[in-house]
Order: C-alpha cells, then structure tokens, then sequence
C-alpha cells in the first residue's frame, strides 16, 4: 500500500533524473573521439582516461535506470561512483571544465537522493499504516464487551504463565523452593505484600496478569464502591442494597473491566506512535519541493553540496540526534542513511513487542477454537446416527420445496407468460363471437315475427324495427308485453303473452352474451399484466434471496460492491478524516502542521489502495486524480477543501455511491 503512493509521489522526481542534464554521447561516440584525440591531440592519455571515466559513468547511470534500486544498491551504486571521481563534493563543471562529465555525476547523485528520499517516505508510511491498523484492532475489541470478554480468554493462559513467572522469579529472589505450597494465599501474601489495607494497588500479580497497571497509579476502592449514604428509611435501604448489588456486579466483571483498560492503553500509546510516525512523513513531505528545486537547478546551479544538505536534512529526521559534520560529504550522509533506514525498520518492531502493543498471535487468537473442535467433532461422530436421519429427511424436505416453488411458482408461470406472448392473446375465450351473433340473429327474428303477426308491421317498418333490435332497442314488443299483462290469464292461453316472456328470455341471453364478450375483451388486453402479476411474488422471494447471498457473499469474502458495505463505510469514514485535518491544519509550518500533513497522507494512501483493489476502471481513474490533487504540496487548503467538496458530491451518496455508509 504505501509503496504505491511513494512511486507516484515520487514519479516526477525520477523522471527529471532518468537522464543528465545535459547532451551526452554514446559510449560508441565517446570510443571514436578517444580515437581522434589520439591521432590529433598531444595529451592522448587524459583523454583517454577522461573517455573512460565517462563510460564508467555512462554504464553507471544505465544500470541505475534499468529498474527499482533498494537501499543495498544505493550504497553499491555510490561507492562505484566515489571510485570514478577524483575528487569530491566539489565536482562541477568549473573544477573539471568538462560539462558533460558533471552532468553524469549530477544525474547519478540525483537519482540515488531521490531513491533515499523514497525509501524514507516508504519507511515512515509503512510504519504508520501497520501502526493505525494494529490501533483500530484494539478499537474494535475495546467497542464490544464481548470481544473483550474473547480477549481476556485467548490471553489467559499468557498471563497465568506470567504470573506464574513471577512468583518464581520472587521465590528464587528470596533463596525458597519452588512447590506447589508456595502458590498458597498466605505464601503469596508473604511474597507481595500489600501496601495499605482496602488499597487496591497494582502490585506485581496485578501487573503481572495485566501488564499495562505497571504505567498506571494505584487504584483505591472507593473508585469501585459508591458512596455510602445515611439509611433511615426504606427506600434508603433499598438504595443500599442497590449499591451492594452494583458493588458485587463491579467485582465481578473487574477483570473485563481491567482488559478493556489495556486495550484503550494499547490503542492510546499506537496512537501517539502512529502520530510520532506521521509527523516525520510530514516533515520528510514538505522537502519534496526543495528536491525538485534542487534537481531542476541544473548542473551549473546546484553543486553537489547542495545535494549533501538535502540528504542530511532527511538524516535528521530520521535521527534527531544526528550531528552532521562540517566535512561530511554526500558520500558521508548516503552511507549513514543505507545504514540507518533498516535499522529504524527494526527498532520499530523491537519497541512495538517490547510494550506489547502488537496484537496476540495467530495461534493465541485461535486457540479456544482449537480447543473446542476435537471434542465437538468426536461428539458430532458419535452421535451423528441421532440426527443423521433427521439432516437427511430435512434436506430432503428443502430439496422439495426449492423444487416445488421453482417449478410451480416460477418456471410454469414464466412460461406461462412467454405463451401468452406468442399467442398475442388468441387463446380461450368465454364467449365465442359467433354465438353471441347468432343469439341477436334469433333475437331479431323473435322480434319481427311478434311484430308481423301482431302488428301488422310493412316490409319498411320491419326493416326498422330490425334496425332498432340490433341497436337493443325492443319498444314495439315491449308496447304489446305491457298490454298483454293487463290480462295475463287470457294473454296467456290466447294472445302473445308467451312469445314476449320467451323473447324477454332470449333478449337476456343476448344482454349476458355481450357482457361476458366484454370482460373477455378486457380480459385479453390485460392477460400478460395478469401473468406478471402471477409471477411477481416469486420473482421478488428469488431477487431478494440472492441479494442476501451476494450480500453473505461479500462478508466472508470481503467483496461486494464497490469493495462491500465496510469498505466504502471505511472511505466515508477516511473522507471524513481528511475534510477535518484539512480544516484544522494550521496556516503557517509548524511542527502541528507536519503531524497534519502527515496523517492527511496516511488517509490518502488508504483510499489510494482502496481505489486500486475496488474500483472498475471507469471510476478508478478519475477518483486517482482527486486522491493526487489532494497529495499535491503546491495547492493550498482551501483550494483542497474544494477538492474535497467535489469528492462528496461527485462519489457520495449523490453521486457514484461511493462514499456512503
């Protein structure tokens, strides 16, 4: 992760240094003006050796540029090149007269500073990237109780050794045999005995099973019991026997209480290193601008010395202590830094396990597992034709269900739609078109037979009265139904009251024919919205399990999109770390201004290393251009904060989604 951001933050430094200053010839050019100057010139043998030097210097700076250089090689590097020169520090192009020699030098001591410069800003970012992580660990434990409660059982058997050690290291310090005795309370008393009585003081067993207590000053009781109160009444008396009650639930849960403590102390002193860390990559940030002054100088304006202040500039950050030299050349300073470099390296994981602020091992994380799995898996053996049957017959059962609700829920009815599709709504029908017009036909002729017979009705008024059926309009029969009602009984057995109840009948029918035609209609035009609808159900239990699964899926993975859930809550929460160090930055360079300028990297860098895992190609890029605008030393906060305001509004919530909770 940090290696990433040193090669960009870096990569126009290394550029301008890919090659010298000034024109240089070819080893081949330089072998056929050694031969001229042998032919032509009387001082052949300085010319040959300077032709020479400078293809040892050709050859130098191409090994260099071939491709990344550690620490080791620049020392390598520096002593081949303090090996070609005949003198030091003072090498330019006034103390040699030859330009092109210096350009070389220029070019070779420039290349190995910048390298230097990046491995220092590797180092420092390095450390304080695994520092804030190893804090936000024992962030995470400290939050929850029950992973306190999980901390203090994977540490247990460690701290019981460690008192174990303890009481030995006490009992051969008195000239006493180590036996089971000696691990009684009264032997234990006569070892450690306690300073004051009700005094809760971290003796030695106490910093022994906690070894944090050691930087801490004593506790009393009185810090753990409440306050005792006059009890004259009841409700007094219940208000003691709640402070007993709260007294008893403290000493219960004091070990919880005393490893939650180690955890905020251990998360407290990352911190403060972490923020030690980031003030030196501020620091060691702000001379980015002076190296590229120096670099683009040019040979004619920036001698080597000014190289040598460079470089011992970075030593003392790295090394407070270090006193440079009057004579100490740029040779001087780069051994002590390729020296130094691993060593700080070192020290920082030395001083990390000597405070114990590194996180248990892995083993010691998973022990209780361990522990629990060989008799669980013998339980689980011995007993699996219990519930053998009962795993099957239930598996069974799902497979059942899955493939009901697959087949009947969701494949007939998706077929179901794609026939409704192709069928485009010709399929059954309630009522045939055909018999509801046949039904009017007979209607019709009903109506004009009524009407000839009884009426008398001429050829012209029975074309209309046709016309008038079609339309459903049965005035004339109706006219001769209500004078036939008058007599039912005599209409019934001699006039027409039979064949109008009979063509009533029929004109129903034709009324019910054409109603169902209707809904039919309308049920076509709507009989895919009807097949969705069937399927809709299914189809929203389908979508909503594999949204779960996908979302499972990026939980044991750590995938998802746009990197999961906790990652992009992990860029709104670095999103929000920048805006404030951006805001409380102090306006003028001071060392709280190196500290801010530091941490506002190591956020950089982890959205950096965000981007290039989670990403796709078409937001990556442009979400980089803001992250290197925001690394720029040359803007100024405000014109930051701006950048940052673009951010929120062009990746938050708003925008891609990509800065969301």
């Amino acid at each position: 992760m940090p290696s990433e951001f040193t090669n960009h933050f870096t990569r126009n430094l290394v550029l301008s240094k890919t090659r010298p200053a000034s024109p240089i010839q070819p080893p081949s050019t330089v072998d056929k003006a050694t031969t001229a100057q042998q032919q032509y010139e009387p001082d052949s043998d300085i010319s040959r050796l300077t032709s020479q030097k400078k293809a040892e210097l050709h050859a130098l700076l191409g090994s260099i540029n071939q491709g990344s250089i550690s620490v080791t090689d620049v020392q390598t590097y520096a002593d081949r090149l303090k090996n070609t020169l005949p003198t030091d520090d003072t090498y330019t192009v006034e103390a040699v007269g030859d330009e092109e020699m210096a350009a070389l030098v220029e070019a070779i001591i420039g290349k190995l500073a910048v390298v230097l410069y990046s491995n220092a800003l590797d180092v420092y970012l390095t450390q304080a990237a695994d520092v804030e992580a190893e804090a936000e660990w024992w962030a995470d434990i400290e939050r929850s109780k029950r992973n306190v409660a999980l901390y203090l059982l994977q540490t247990f058997p460690l701290r019981v050794a460690n008192v174990i050690r303890t009481i030995a290291t006490a009992l051969h310090r008195s000239h006493l045999p180590l036996s089971v005795s000696s691990f009684s309370p009264s032997s234990l008393r006569s070892l450690f005995p306690s300073p004051a009585q009700l005094t809760l003081r971290p003796g030695a067993l106490t910093t022994a099973f906690f070894p944090y207590l050691k930087h801490q000053k004593s506790l009393t009781l009185a810090v753990l019991l409440a306050p005792p109160r006059p009890s004259p009444t009841p409700s007094s008396r219940i208000q003691k026997l709640r402070e007993s009650a709260y007294s008893a639930y403290v000493f219960v849960t004091l070990p919880l209480e005393l490893t939650r403590q180690e955890c905020r102390y251990n998360r407290k002193a990352l911190e403060r290193i972490r923020d030690e860390r980031a003030d030196c990559l501020g620091q060691l940030a702000s001379y980015r601008p002076r190296l590229s002054q120096v670099i683009n100088n040019g040979i004619k304006n920036a001698p080597l010395q000014q190289y040598t202040h460079f470089l011992d500039s970075i030593l003392q950050v790295l090394s407070p202590a270090w006193d440079s030299p009057d004579a100490s050349g740029s040779f001087t300073i780069i051994g002590e830094l390729t020296q130094y470099l691993p060593a700080v390296s070192a020290a920082h994981t030395q001083v990390l396990r000597a405070q114990n602020l590194l996180r248990p091992s892995a083993l010691t994380r998973v022990w209780p597992s361990l522990l629990v799995l060989p008799p669980l898996s013998l339980y689980i053996y011995t007993n699996r034709t219990a519930w053998t049957s009962a795993i099957v017959d239930m598996a069974r059962d799902a497979k059942e269900t899955a493939r009901g609700f697959l087949q009947g829920w969701l494949i007939e009815p998706l077929i179901g739609v794609l026939n409704t599709v192709r069928a485009g709504g010709k399929g059954d029908m309630l009522v045939r078109e055909g018999g509801v017009v046949a039904d009017l036909e007979s209607l019709e002729r009903m109506a004009l037979a009524l009407a000839r017979d009884s009426l008398k009705y001429t050829p012209t008024q029975l074309d209309t009265l046709a016309t008038q059926v079609r339309m459903g309009d049965l005035t004339p029969v109706m006219q001769i139904y209500e004078e036939d009602i008058r007599t039912p009984f005599r209409s019934a057995l001699t006039g027409t009251l039979l064949r109008n109840l009979f063509i009533q009948i029929q004109k129903a029918k034709v009324d019910i024919d054409q109603a169902l035609s209707g809904i039919d209609r309308l049920l076509k035009s709507q009989e895919l919205t009807f097949a969705f609808v069937g399927v809709a159900p299914a189809l929203a239990i389908v979508y909503a399990m594999l949204g779960s699964a996908d979302r499972l899926w990026g939980v044991i993975g750590g995938k998802g999109y746009l990197g999961g859930r906790q990652r992009r809550q992990a860029v709104w929460e670095g999103m929000r770390r920048v805006e404030k160090l951006l805001i409380l930055i102090p306006a003028t360079y001071t060392s709280g201004r190196h500290l801010s300028t530091g941490l506002l990297i190591l956020s950089l860098t982890r959205l950096r290393a965000y981007a290039l895992e989670c990403l796709p190609a078409r937001l990556r890029t442009p979400f980089l251009e803001d992250l290197s605008e925001l690394e720029n030393p040359e803007l100024d906060r405000e014109a930051k904060l701006r950048i940052v305001d673009r951010m929120w509004r062009c990746w938050g919530t708003s925008g891609e989604g990509i800065i969301r909770l």
